[in-house]
């Protein structure tokens, strides 16, 4: 420690390790406007550099993101460092500035540190410590946020280990209904426990990765059983925004921390610190918040696009048998929207075959002749009764049904009712016989199921599949 002479100078106290606050102007205090003040009025600076160097690079070691508040942590940073301004006979204020004698404290932080004014009026120095300041923030807030991330990621990629053992199980099963069935009930697994919030750390636990994969394992079981057509008309419809996959551990940790610096660009930089903090390495390089900014919607798209149906609408069969239109990939398949009751069930060739007959009659009135009796007066005039022939309108149907692949553990049953989807193979509609004391429609339909939808029996639901 540099020695000092004693001050013979009323209202001064000397200190040898500390910093010397001047409470009145000195005469003979050398010091232009123009620049620092070198030296006291007896050869000498008001200050023991070492000491107060020491000082600020201790304060600036222990400093971090939550020693202060913004619009106090100048002042704060070097009362800690025991700074203290002092004047010359021109009542110009001055302060040890860290630049004018320390070596940069931080090279990867400080990365503007040489251009960094050496002068000691009071505005100039507290740029260097607004620098300061802002690097120690930045530095230990990155720090934090890393390891708040490491934690995060280590319990994201459980979950993706786990859910991607479910996911496999699931997939293997060899039954249509029951893969894609599992699936979709994994699937609603993860939605009831998906958090409400809309804190980033919950939507890396709930929509990423293991979400993403799980939807694309829901559309491939659709595809590789034949039921595309079903994923795009009836399939579990659009999925939340969130979703994307798991990048890597780095990328996904930049990302956590760009999105909570709010883009990094000016953390810890404000109208207090502002002119220190250019001098600063940024949390993020201009090239890194370029990659980072709408990544994450860049991903969702890709998800988006990867999870998206086949442009495919729903057909019925009265339109194939129409010739109206048919489902792309999918020829002469169309939506029984509702069968009759099956009367009838047989075994043909190892296939089960169900019958549906329906009949309904209705009479109509024909061969009137009007009577002079008053039947009614309407609208002012007046109606007179008829006697009319009564003929009878008939309307026949027969469907019968091929069973394909069934839900495990699903029979029918006579007097079920279904509905689902079907190729149809036959469809006859016979030239009705129309005379004036009967009418009767005949049509037939010839369908092989290739999808159950639902089950009803005596009126009451017995299934429902996807």
């Amino acid at each position: 420690m540099r020695n000092y002479a004693i001050l013979f100078v009323a209202g001064l106290l000397a200190s040898g390790c500390g910093l010397v606050n001047l409470q009145t102007n000195i005469p003979g205090l050398s010091g232009e406007s123009s620049g620092p003040a070198q030296v006291g009025p007896f050869g000498m600076l008001p200050y023991d550099e070492e000491e107060v160097g020491k000082a600020v690079l201790a304060t600036f070691k222990s400093w971090n993101h939550t020693s202060c508040e913004l619009h106090k942590c100048v002042n704060d940073f070097k009362k800690q460092a025991g700074v203290k301004e002092y004047q010359d006979k021109q009542t110009y204020v001055y302060q040890f500035n860290p630049r004018r004698t320390l070596k940069n404290p931080d090279p990867t932080w400080l990365t503007e540190w040489d251009k960094l004014s050496e002068d000691e009026h009071s505005n100039t120095a507290d740029i260097t410590y607004q620098a300061l300041i802002v690097a120690a923030m930045r530095k230990t807030w990155l720090a934090k946020c890393h390891a708040d991330y490491a934690a995060i990621d280590k319990e994201a990629r459980a979950l993706d280990a786990k859910w991607a053992t479910e996911i496999a199980d699931a997939s293997k099963i060899p039954n249509p209904y029951g893969r894609i069935g599992a699936l979709l009930g994994l699937q609603k697994t993860a939605d009831e426990a998906a958090p409400k919030t809309n804190e980033y750390a919950d939507k890396l636990l709930a929509y990423v990765g293991f979400r993403r994969d799980l939807r694309i394992a829901i559309k491939r079981a659709y595809e590789a059983t034949d039921r595309d057509y079903l994923y795009a008309i009836e399939g579990p419809g659009s999925s939340n925004a969130e979703i994307r996959a798991r990048l890597d551990a780095t990328t996904e940790r930049d990302l956590y921390c760009f999105h909570a610096s709010s883009g990094g660009a000016s953390l810890f930089s404000n109208s207090y610190t502002e002119h220190g903090a250019k001098y600063v390495k940024p949390l993020f390089s201009e090239e890194a918040r370029k990659k980072l900014d709408g990544l994450r919607d860049k991903e969702s798209k890709k998800f988006a696009d990867e999870a998206r149906p086949a442009s495919i609408d729903k057909v019925y069969i009265q339109d194939i048998a129409e010739g109206k239109k048919e489902m792309p990939g999918h020829a002469k398949l169309g939506y029984v929207s509702e069968t009759d009751e099956v009367k009838k069930i047989t075994q043909n060739g190892g296939k089960t075959e169900l019958e549906m007959a329906y009949s309904y009659t209705s009479e109509y009135p024909y061969d009137c002749v009007e009577t002079n009796r008053i039947h009614s007066i309407r609208d002012g005039r007046i109606v007179y009764r008829e006697i009319c022939k009564t003929g009878k309108h008939t309307r026949e149907r027969t469907m019968r049904i091929t069973l394909g692949e069934m839900p495990e553990g699903v029979t029918i049953q006579v007097g079920d009712k279904l509905t689902g989807y079907a190729f149809v193979k036959k469809h006859e509609k016979k030239k009705p016989t129309d005379t004036k004391a009967v009418i009767k429609e005949t049509e037939l339909w010839e369908l092989e199921l290739h999808h159950l939808r639902s089950l009803e029996r005596k009126k009451k639901l017995v299934g429902q599949w996807f």
